[in-house]
């Protein structure tokens, strides 16, 4: 997905003139003037924005709007209405299809303004949680790998020590899982700050020597 808003009206004076507003604000812009291509387009370029006039011939702009919120590429999207059509039903029915927002002609400049910033702010902080979550569920299921093979490992050893066929390496895995075992225990509870895995494998060791 690009960091562009794209704008898609049929009258070209419209358009001229929105994208005049927003790279003066330091916005990246593409424009579209021909509904009729316009949903191809969206999907190969994939837009951090749309700005959608409603009344286009072909295709207008509500049709549109529920064609790339039914599409799993372009869902995310976010869509802005652009319209002289000002009845609160189109307002609330554009909405109700997935537009998160209704600007009414005649444009007011620093209005598109504010509205764009605060759409394209929203779309970055869901990036970063997106990639947050991500990198979060990698770990948990390297964790959980690790920790299966850590298992293994301690099995193995124990079955090792049993038929007495035990090396120095089998008690380091054993060491190593309990230890394993003691961090994670540590890092989800309420004394996380206060204890730490030095101090409770030596409790642990004192324990089994008593």
């Amino acid at each position: 997905m690009t960091n562009k808003v794209m704008i898609i009206d049929d009258n070209e004076t419209n358009v001229k003139l929105l994208n005049l507003v927003l790279t003066k604000a330091g916005f990246k812009t593409d424009t579209i003037i021909n509904p009729k291509f316009a949903f191809d387009i969206i999907k190969e370029t994939k837009p951090a924005l749309i700005l959608l006039d409603i009344n286009m011939p072909e295709v207008n702009g509500l049709q549109l709007c529920k064609m790339i919120k039914k599409d799993s590429e372009t869902k995310d999207i976010p869509v802005i209405f652009v319209s002289s059509l000002t009845d609160v039903k189109y307002i609330a029915g554009g909405l109700a299809i997935g537009a998160v927002d209704y600007i009414t002609k005649p444009i007011k400049p620093d209005e598109v303004i504010a509205r764009v910033s605060v759409q394209m702010q929203m779309g970055l902080a869901q990036k970063k949680l997106k990639k947050t979550n991500d990198i979060l569920q990698k770990q948990i299921t390297e964790d959980r790998l690790n920790s299966s093979d850590m298992q293994e490992d301690f099995l193995y050893s124990l079955m090792q020590i049993k038929n007495g066929q035990e090396s120095e390496k089998d008690y380091e895995r054993i060491k190593s899982f309990f230890e394993f075992i003691t961090e994670e225990t540590i890092k989800s509870s309420q004394y996380s700050e206060d204890l730490t895995t030095d101090f409770v494998m030596s409790i642990v060791s004192k324990c089994l020597k008593d």
